[in-house]
């Protein structure tokens, strides 16, 4: 009696599990296609201001014209990056360059003491510097979110069940080594 109850349970149990596990690396696996949109909305904001930026900065100054013209052409490549559907790493990479770009820019602007008055440009840093945030903000709440899908599918038994089913490790949203270094400015 015990062994037909044990043997009929054994089955329910198994099939319990594996259907619970799978259920979350799912629901795991959503979230991070969630957060990388999160990122994905910010980049876009981004992208939206740069010309915005670009332009105001051109007529409130003589800025390095190079800087400018590096922004734009990497607004322009990530673009075509981001229609792609490139791998965080990939996009990482170009999005490393725009921060770092954008960082040059901010400051060659604050060593103009006459911008200071300037509004629409001082308008125009301050939503930059907001976006730079939200984006970092964005990148954080990614990168929890991976970390806490690859611990899910590592760990035993459950790395049993991903392997199978095929639940691939996500790749973290890292910082470039030169947004790590300081930032110069040619005057």
């Amino acid at each position: 009696m015990y062994e037909t109850i044990f043997l009929v349970s054994l089955p329910i149990l198994v099939i319990g599990f594996v259907w619970v596990t799978y259920n979350g690396l799912v629901t795991l696996r959503m979230r991070v296609k969630e957060a990388w949109s999160d990122i994905d909305v910010q980049l876009k904001k981004r992208y939206d201001l740069l010309p915005d930026l670009i332009e105001t900065v051109r007529k409130a100054t003589k800025v390095d014209e190079d800087i400018l013209t590096r922004v734009t052409e990497l607004r322009t490549k990530a673009m075509e990056d981001a229609s792609k559907g490139l791998d965080p790493k990939a996009r990482g990479q170009i999005e490393s360059q725009i921060s770092n770009a954008i960082s040059g820019l901010r400051v060659q602007v604050e060593a103009y003491p006459e911008l200071k008055s300037h509004t629409e440009l001082n308008n125009l840093m301050d939503k930059v510097t907001e976006i730079e945030e939200k984006i970092a903000y964005s990148r954080r709440f990614y990168n929890g979110n991976v970390m806490s899908y690859n611990t899910k599918i590592k760990v035993f038994p459950n790395v049993l069940i991903a392997n199978t089913l095929g639940f691939n490790e996500e790749i973290f949203f890292e910082a470039e080594e030169s947004e790590k270094a300081d930032i110069k400015v040619k005057f």
